[in-house]
């Protein structure tokens, strides 16, 4: 709670330190407390803990994103909640409060959106799991429920591979977006295009920030696509970050103002070296049932030689108990990162099998050896003794977890290793 208070207090100074707001704008940035946003919040938390208790929770309608809590998830889902014209339903974070402190550029999003943690549903929130209540489900930033919910899908917002479920969801939308956020902004196009200007500037900013680090910026050539633009030229007019006549030619350049907005972001998500081993593959973690077998992927935003180097046996002691303490079978620990000689780009996989698991162990190795996509180069790691792991660096650094996953999904059930 010290570091969202410290945020919302010098959140003015660090728009105007850099230029994303001028003495003009700054008013629309300068809301009295408390914001609508985090009223709205407040109260449905209330409303909704008041009836689950009750026994009523089959009334509501929860929005949720994915177990891995990041910006894109949590933003999708409070977005969807509050643009939403109905009135009982609650943004969902599957983050218990005390991991939300993992997630700096989250902390970071919610102080530039006048948002106070406090008044978020978290998994901390409800004793016996959400999972034990009958509730409606919106799903956003993954479209098959899961294991730690128990409901029906009403709605499906995604931009991963469709998993096949929730076929009579409506709406039903999974498409290779470059953040969910932006599905969200479109889906309530006429709610952004009638609001007045700065009456959703909280939401705006939040769906916003969102974007800017799923895309990358909204750089040309990069990630995103012309859903996020359309996305990020409906949410602009919103925040007073920058000036319609500045978004002209956003798919070309985007303003200078986003761009220092998108550099803040994307420094405070690196900012993370304070963080152990066992933090860092919380921070990003989701885990996945796949031909009988329990895999675990973790990206972590910082290279294997600097965490290795800092603490060998803490880092190894780390990976060992997530594997034992998890049950899992195999453990994908995917970074990214920048060199500091070059500043480049870098990504790196290290997988690890439970012993007994040698055919695993082939195929799995083999398959993301040979991969043409990811393009690997198989690398070193010290301390990995007689743990049966590999390690390579990525080829193709555009290659995420979207890409990795379901690789890792198609090896182990064209193998019959069940």
């Amino acid at each position: 709670m010290d570091i969202i208070m410290s945020l919302r207090q010098t959140a003015q100074d660090l728009l105007e330190r850099l230029g994303l707001v001028s003495s003009a704008t700054s008013g629309t940035m300068e809301r009295q407390e408390p914001s609508i946003l985090d009223n709205f919040l407040r109260e449905r938390k209330a409303s909704f803990l008041s009836d689950l208790y009750a026994g009523s929770a089959n009334e509501w309608i929860v929005v949720t994103g994915n177990e891995a809590g990041d910006l894109d998830s949590i933003a999708s889902a409070i977005g969807y909640a509050f643009l939403s014209s109905d009135a009982k339903i609650i943004p969902f974070i599957q983050t218990k409060r005390s991991d939300l402190h993992l997630r700096p550029e989250n902390i970071l999003a919610f102080s530039l959106a006048s948002l106070d943690t406090s008044h978020l549903l978290t998994a901390s929130d409800i004793d016996r799991g959400i999972q034990a209540y009958n509730c409606s489900y919106i799903l956003v930033d993954h479209n098959r429920i899961l294991p730690t919910c128990n409901g029906t899908v009403l709605g499906v917002l995604d931009h991963h591979e469709d998993e096949g479920f929730h076929k009579d969801a409506k709406p039903r939308t999974i498409q290779p977006v470059g953040s969910c956020a932006s599905l969200v902004t479109v889906h309530f196009k006429q709610r952004l295009q009638s609001a007045t200007s700065g009456e959703l500037a909280d939401i705006a900013t939040l769906l916003l920030s969102a974007i800017l680090i799923d895309t990358g910026g909204l750089k040309a050539g990069g990630k995103a696509t012309d859903v996020d633009f359309e996305g990020a030229e409906l949410l602009v007019p919103q925040t007073g970050i920058a000036s319609t006549s500045s978004m002209v030619e956003i798919r070309k350049k985007p303003p200078s103002s986003l761009d220092a907005l998108s550099h803040r972001l994307a420094q405070t998500k690196s900012s993370v070296d304070h963080l152990s081993t066992s933090d860092l593959l919380r921070r990003d973690y989701k885990e996945y049932s796949i031909a009988g077998l329990q895999i675990g992927l973790s990206t972590v935003p910082i290279g294997l030689k600097f965490l290795v180097k800092r603490d060998i046996r803490g880092f190894w002691s780390d990976i060992d108990s997530w594997i034992t303490d998890r049950s899992l079978d195999i453990l994908g620990v995917l970074t990214t990162y920048r060199s500091k000689r070059k500043n480049k780009h870098r990504r790196q996989l290290l997988f690890l099998v439970r012993p007994g698991r040698e055919q695993i162990e082939k195929k799995l190795f083999d398959g993301i050896g040979d991969d043409k996509e990811l393009a690997c180069e198989e690398r070193r790691i010290a301390g990995l003794g007689a743990r049966r792991g590999r390690c390579w660096r990525q080829g193709n650094v555009k290659a995420t977890r979207k890409t990795v996953a379901p690789l890792v999904r198609k090896i182990l059930e064209d193998s019959n290793v069940e």
